[in-house]
């Protein structure tokens, strides 16, 4: 869980991001997560003030069908414009009046042909990164952060219509300038969830950051401070901290990131927006330490911790996990990777073999066909073998051991000499399995 002060300043950074990306198909749009009562609402708002701009708030959960995107759809204006009355429709006029103002006032002219489609008849998208935040730290442009609330607590054709928004920043055709950024927040979903919620499906879940954001009992009692809450109150949570919020599994989320194509190209924007945005951000929160912590955090929520941990080690890492290809392009005793493998941290010897494990589970019965060329296979396989430390070799039979290829022939009967007895008697395999493997000697 990460605490509101902290997840207030990751889901600035990544709603900067979409400023100064170039990627016009890719927004990274937060999701945030989290039990009811701890400030969800306030921290967005508090975001837009920073950064100069406004929130427009969008309660998913007291919606009806049809709220959203209005009724009707569209009408003539007396000018003869054409207008629209959704979300609600006074906050979309206003966001469509003043997109006319700042393209009048840059001195710009409408195009002799009407614009038709999703195209915006006075959309400035052409801004360069640099002029788009030159604009914002002017106050030339304000933001605009819209915020749906409740997104998952909603009738199923209204959180259909709000998942639409979210992630086509459009609606009825109307596509939002780029100075409105969208926000969406979540109850936690669950199987033995409390709350009555829509569930979100693993691509739709893609499409989003999210961040879970729990409560934090010092960060409660700064705020309690400052706000005027009754001394008694901050003293009794300060010596009961479990008092301050229920614990309950059942509100937690238990939806895991995973990594995914379209997670990477976030992070790409993340990891290279960061340097652009500094002077949105404070000497503080412009410390090494900081940027660090939150960049880990902002991947950890998209392709999990795991996968972020081996992520942010190979960036310091001297060296690269070997690949099968240059294993077998190599002697047979590998005579010439032998000092590269070696040298490998505990973490890329682990990588090497399971990039060794997926070329094997899918390429091993080709490889048979050959068969001097798979006696030569095995023989660097054994080389490999003795240059691993013992528990990445223990790792490796074990992984081996409990792997078929695609075509369901068990990996250690194929390769069953490259790994010496004594290590196959430490395994703990049944007594069929390891019949079936003295067997195949």
């Amino acid at each position: 869980m990460i605490s509101i002060n902290d997840a207030k300043r990751l889901i600035k950074r990544a709603l900067l991001s979409n400023i100064v990306s170039e990627k016009k198909d890719l927004a990274i749009t937060p999701l945030v997560s989290g039990k009811h009562g701890i400030g969800k609402s306030q921290m967005i708002k508090s975001i837009a003030q920073e950064l100069g701009g406004t929130c427009i708030t969008v309660e998913g959960g007291t919606l009806k069908e049809g709220e959203i995107t209005g009724l009707p759809y569209q009408y003539q204006a007396p000018n003869g414009d054409t207008k629209f009355r959704f979300l609600p429709y006074y906050a979309v006029e206003r966001i469509q009046q003043e997109e006319q103002r700042l393209f009048l006032a840059s001195g710009r002219s409408l195009p002799a042909a009407s614009l038709s489609g999703d195209e915006n008849l006075y959309s400035m998208n052409d801004l360069t990164p640099a002029e788009k935040l030159a604009a914002i730290k002017s106050g030339s442009v304000r933001l605009v952060i819209i915020f749906i609330d409740e997104i998952n607590r909603t009738e199923n054709a209204v959180y259909k219509e709000l998942m639409n928004i979210l992630l086509t920043r459009s609606v009825n055709g109307y596509q939002f300038p780029w100075w409105v950024l969208f926000v969406g927040a979540m109850n936690p979903s669950t199987q033995n969830s409390i709350y009555a919620t829509n569930e979100m499906d693993p691509a739709q879940l893609d499409r989003f950051l999210k961040i879970k954001v729990g409560e934090n009992t010092s960060e409660w009692l700064k705020y309690g401070k400052t706000s005027g809450i009754s001394p008694q109150i901050l003293n009794f949570i300060k010596d009961n901290p479990k008092s301050l919020s229920s614990s309950s599994k059942e509100l937690n989320d238990e939806e895991k990131p995973t990594p995914s194509p379209r997670g990477w190209d976030m992070i790409d924007t993340l990891l290279k927006s960061e340097p652009l945005l500094r002077s949105f951000f404070t000497d503080r929160e412009n410390e090494p330490k900081v940027v660090e912590k939150d960049l880990k955090a902002l991947v950890s929520a998209k392709i999990g911790s795991s996968t972020a941990t081996m992520f942010f080690a190979s960036l310091v890492s001297q060296s690269h996990a070997l690949s099968p290809e240059e294993i077998f392009a190599s002697d047979e005793n590998l005579v010439s990777l032998s000092a590269a493998i070696t040298a490998l941290s505990p973490a890329k010897k682990v990588q090497t073999c399971d990039l060794m494990l997926a070329h094997l589970k899918e390429n091993i019965e080709f490889m048979m066909l050959n068969r001097p060329l798979f006696e030569k296979t095995k023989k660097q396989l054994c080389a490999l073998v003795r240059l691993l430390d013992s528990s990445t070799r223990l790792l490796f039979a074990q992984n081996l051991a409990s792997s078929t290829t695609n075509d369901g022939n068990s990996l250690i009967e194929l390769l069953f000499d490259v790994f010496e007895q004594d290590l196959i008697e430490m395994l703990d395999l049944s007594d069929n399995t390891r019949r079936l493997i003295e067997a195949s000697k």
